[in-house]
């Protein structure tokens, strides 16, 4: 606790300084359950808000969905899929116009599959449907390229450490995201 203040004493005259920058923004992203998936049907749509509050450090907060459907014998499974991470991004080169930034933190991620058909497994027929709900820490790299003073297009890589389990399913996924 003693170690927090001092630290917080230190970095108050930086946060005087401060000059706080919010932004919105359109998010993609590429997801395979194996490395042969990694293709335009396995497309994350959503949206980001970021609050830079110093130039080398933001805060973002993301959202996702997408939905995949697998024919399986005489039914069908539909995953929905619903990612949202709170991240901490530092920028070590702060504002220049191209900048690389490091990324970490927490994630929940919301499974929910719904069975219509006979899939031919025990227990499991009609119709019916399961929510998973875990959270997960991610780390990444990115690139930001700042076009005038109120624009940007970035991109990045995130390993997520994901791990599903339930009666159900028991699914360990180091994903990139």
């Amino acid at each position: 606790f003693l170690l927090g203040l001092i630290l917080v004493g230190l970095l108050l005259p930086v946060f005087a300084d401060a000059q706080v920058q919010f932004g919105v923004g359109a998010r993609t992203s590429l997801f395979g359950y194996n490395q042969d998936e990694l293709d335009g049907s396995r497309v994350f749509w959503g949206g980001h808000a970021r609050v830079r509050v110093i130039k080398y450090f933001a805060g973002e907060f993301s959202i996702q969905y997408r939905e995949d459907t697998f024919g399986f014998r005489n039914g069908d499974i539909r995953l929905e899929t619903y990612p949202m991470q709170l991240s901490g991004i530092v920028y070590p080169l702060a504002m220049i116009p191209v900048t690389p930034y490091f990324v970490g933190g927490i994630g929940w991620y919301r499974l929910k599959a719904t069975i219509n058909g006979d899939l031919d497994l025990p227990y499991v027929f009609g119709q019916g449907s399961v929510v998973i709900t875990e959270e997960a820490p991610h780390i990444g790299v990115g690139l930001e390229a700042f076009i005038g003073d109120h624009f940007s297009i970035g991109g990045d890589v995130r390993l997520v450490f994901l791990d599903f389990r339930t009666d159900l399913i028991n699914y360990k996924y180091d994903a990139v995201l």
